[in-house]
């Protein structure tokens, strides 16, 4: 136990370290800082590995849970020094724009009416994509002005995004359930990619991640009572849940209906997944206004980090204008076959569908890989975790000119976030193999 123990101490501590070393190399308007950026990341993924699969499970449950917290939160600590990503100036100029009074789905960042406004923002320049109005779904918009009034200090919003992480973390150790629930969820407190998306780089996709892994957790409970008044209460949380996480971000929209299939009677209580994205929507002038408009527009023609179609693109299906409207077609077309393939057996089918949504994707930043790893932590899906890591490397090729420019990766490059996780993928089916009768 004393090795154990010992080992674990070693490879969490080795991880809090180059964690919080990662502040030497966030200045990326220096042409050497990405690679020792991503070089400190990846060891520190190593070390992930090794602290998640040494978990001291001989502990008591009380110590377990308590060096579980302590890690998990020590480690959000050591990235919140760290420089956001810049789409947290987007997130703030947002929430300006409406205290000042404006529609952010009406005026873009560059409208000469917010001129004045943009005078007393000092980081308007570092906002992407000025000259279209805002693409976040509306939920995510009344979050940002709330924010805004109380801060506009980067780490206001770091602490908030890195709360719902941890709250996220303490619905996945109620999901997994068991005597081994704190070793399992170590695999995404630990997690280097979920651990600096939230707390180090500012994305806010915690706040959907959050309501999202609440759903799965009540339709799990609806699925263990057999008392009708309890199935109707699980299914109306999970419902609630879904719309919320939806008003955030559109992603758990792709889980609905496999949702459906597992609340069977109780999926009428799904229309409250529509209805409140819709009456938030109603806020900002929906339908009068179209504030889909530019999210729509950003599906359509943005290009990044792919996992797969670059690869039929060179074979059998050119795609020489770099349009996505007939990707999104076929993922949504997979995303609704594997559902139906899934029906019976929707724990498993939610992880297939969102997995299938990331491979598909026209675009993958790395933080997006942070939406399966509750899914993937429950149901020890490890080669989720590997990729998690190994998309550290897209920042390798970060540049400001990937957002007006095509993006373009040489197989090589597209190798270092590929292989590894196909790799794990080859060694979990031999693995499963070996151990079948």
């Amino acid at each position: 136990m004393r090795s154990v123990a010992i080992r674990f101490g070693v490879a969490i501590a080795t991880e809090l370290i180059l964690l919080a070393a990662l502040k030497f190399f966030d200045d990326w308007t220096l042409e050497s800082m990405p690679v020792k950026f991503v070089g400190c990341a990846v060891v520190a993924g190593v070390a992930y590995f090794a602290a998640a699969s040494q978990f001291p499970v001989r502990l008591t449950k009380r110590q377990q849970a308590m060096t579980l917290w302590a890690g998990a939160v020590l480690l959000r600590l050591a990235v919140l020094p760290l420089e956001p990503g810049d789409d947290l100036w987007r997130y703030q100029w947002e929430g300006k724009v409406q205290r000042a009074g404006f529609n952010p789905y009406a005026v873009a960042p560059d409208d000469p009416r917010l001129e004045s406004l943009r005078e007393t923002f000092p980081n308007w320049q570092r906002i992407n994509h000025r000259d279209w109005s805002a693409i976040y779904p509306p939920g995510a918009e009344l979050i940002f002005r709330g924010l805004s009034g109380l801060s506009d200090n980067p780490l206001l919003y770091k602490l908030a995004f890195a709360a719902a992480d941890l709250a996220t973390l303490a619905l996945v150790i109620r999901l997994i359930g068991g005597a081994n629930r704190f070793a399992v969820a170590a695999w995404y407190a630990f997690n280097p990619l979920v651990v600096y998306s939230f707390a180090g780089a500012a994305h806010f996709d915690s706040l959907m991640i959050l309501p999202m892994t609440a759903a799965v957790l009540f339709l799990a409970r609806h699925g263990e009572t057999d008392d009708a008044r309890s199935k109707w209460l699980f299914a109306f949380a999970t419902a609630i849940a879904f719309g919320l996480a939806i008003s955030i971000k559109l992603v758990p929209a792709l889980l609905l209906l496999l949702a459906a299939f597992a609340l069977r009677l109780q999926a009428a209580a799904l229309v409250t997944s529509v209805a409140l994205p819709v009456s938030v929507s109603a806020i900002y002038g929906w339908p009068k206004i179209d504030i889909w408009h530019s999210l729509g527009q950003f599906a359509r023609v943005t290009r990044l980090n792919d996992l797969f179609w670059w690869l039929i693109e060179a074979t059998v299906w050119a795609n020489p204008r770099q349009k996505n409207l007939h990707y999104n077609i076929v993922t949504l077309s997979v995303v609704a076959i594997v559902s139906f393939v899934f029906a019976r057996n929707w724990r498993r089918g939610m992880l297939w569908a969102l997995g299938s949504a990331l491979i598909l994707s026209p675009v993958l930043h790395p933080w997006y890989c942070a939406w399966i790893i509750p899914l993937a932590t429950w149901r020890a899906a490890r080669p989720w975790h590997v990729l998690s890591v190994a998309l550290f490397a897209y920042y390798l090729f970060w540049d400001e000119r990937l957002f007006t420019l095509p993006w373009h990766a040489e197989p090589w490059q597209r190798a270092m976030v590929i292989l590894p996780p196909i790799i794990a993928l080859l060694l979990a089916w031999r693995r499963r193999a070996a151990t079948s009768p």
